[in-house]
């Protein structure tokens, strides 16, 4: 079974992301930012509706003057691969993150790269059970992000894999059953905030994990920081004690953290401990600069002191407007999607949308199905009401009144 097929990506999208790129949507070099104002190459200035940094931690005072308060004595970075030596504000980092979570917390570069390091662990069953390591089977959600889907390959040469419709729940028990048949350990990998829209059914999925005895990996990159009382995210922000022993949680230190980076959440010392020695990225790869680091423990505080909260309170009101003014009943997220399906006519409507002042994604094949491309709306804290209201006037003057008022599974097809 095939798993990837580049050429038929290539053939199917590059005509279109030349097109995008042709016309300032994609592979933009902005000349400065104030805000969420932009300056295009024109030094035109635009309002940006794309940036993931959700709570806008990114331009908060506090985390720039941490990111600039080096040590002389380490430097910039110590380029060593972690598995040989790591650095006490890295490791202190983690510790804090470990107590802010409520499990064991591995830092990264980058979610992709934690994936890339935990997954083909989980897929070889050594974290699961590193004495007895069990067959695994690996089940995707059909829009489990693409950092998680192009490991598919990999993970197939240690375990099943397969994939189910997306939020399928009665597809999710079909496959665990099968596993279990087969004695396999199933493992079930989505997306705590999906990047194209929609949520997971979190404690539905938990609840259905603990009665069939399978893992759950979430990937909550969108979910850090914009959910919970210290920002702990979609998925632990359910959870009243902490990580249970069958999730793992790959979290984000950018996006609503404000920084860079991610990292894995585990249950227990000892899965942390063969991430430490047999995580790919963390065996082979240097550690978080120390600006990072710095900026990191400066946003932690704000986590904890009460800045958290008050920013998602923002966003959570941000969000309410763009949904009443655009009349959408939907879960809360900060993205919001709408559905226009041929890709030719996406790329000209964010076109006009950008000649109104306002930048948004254009996002078709392969990070969504063929013709069903759409218009991705990243709201953000530090979004202004005029700012809000100005970009739901440009999408009325410009769309059809029958593609405004979408809901959700449209809105993630």
């Amino acid at each position: 079974m095939g798993y990837r097929n580049t050429n038929f990506i290539y053939g199917h999208s590059n005509k279109f992301y030349k097109k995008a790129v042709n016309e300032g949507l994609m592979q933009v070099t902005i000349q400065g930012r104030n805000g969420k104002k932009v300056s295009m190459p024109d030094n035109s200035e635009v309002v940006e509706f794309i940036n993931c940094s959700y709570l806008g931690l990114d331009l908060h005072p506090d985390i720039i003057k941490s990111s600039k308060s080096l040590n002389d004595t380490w430097g910039v970075n110590f380029c060593c691969a972690r598995s040989r030596f790591s650095i006490e504000p890295l490791q202190r980092l983690e510790e804090e993150l470990s107590i802010l979570f409520g499990g064991r917390a591995i830092t990264f570069p980058s979610v992709t790269t934690t994936n890339i390091s935990v997954l083909p662990l989980i897929a070889s069953g050594m974290l699961l059970n590193p004495q007895n390591p069990p067959k695994v089977r690996m089940i995707f959600d059909k829009f489990a992000h693409s950092s998680m889907q192009f490991l598919k390959p990999i993970l197939a040469t240690e375990s099943q894999v397969s994939a189910i419709p997306h939020n399928d729940l009665n597809a999710l028990r079909e496959e665990v059953m099968m596993a279990k048949m087969k004695g396999e350990v199933a493992v079930y990998v989505a997306d705590g905030v999906y990047s194209m829209g929609g949520l997971c059914p979190i404690q539905t999925i938990l609840n259905m994990s603990n009665e069939l005895d399978f893992y759950v990996y979430l990937d909550d990159a969108h979910g850090t920081s914009i959910f919970g009382e210290y920002g702990q995210g979609s998925v632990l922000s359910q959870l009243p004690y902490g990580i249970p022993e069958n999730l793992f949680i790959s979290f984000c230190l950018s996006k609503g953290f404000g920084c860079n980076g991610g990292g894995i959440l585990v249950p227990s010392v000892t899965q942390e401990s063969t991430i430490r020695t047999y995580g790919q990225i963390y065996a082979f790869s240097a550690a978080l600069d120390f600006s990072v680091a710095n900026a990191c423990l400066s946003s932690i505080r704000l986590h904890k002191d009460g800045t958290v909260p008050m920013l998602q309170a923002r966003l959570r009101q941000n969000v309410a407007l763009y949904d009443r003014l655009m009349e959408l009943t939907l879960p809360f997220s900060p993205i919001r999607m709408v559905t226009v399906g041929d890709e030719e006519k996406a790329i000209e409507l964010c076109k006009q949308i950008l000649s109104k002042g306002f930048f948004v994604s254009v996002v078709f094949f392969p990070i969504v199905p063929r013709n069903k491309a759409q218009l991705r709306v990243c709201i953000a804290a530090n979004h202004t009401e005029e700012q809000i209201r100005g970009l739901v006037d440009a999408l009325k003057s410009i769309l059809p009144s029958s593609w405004l008022n979408q809901g959700e599974d449209r809105m993630c097809a």
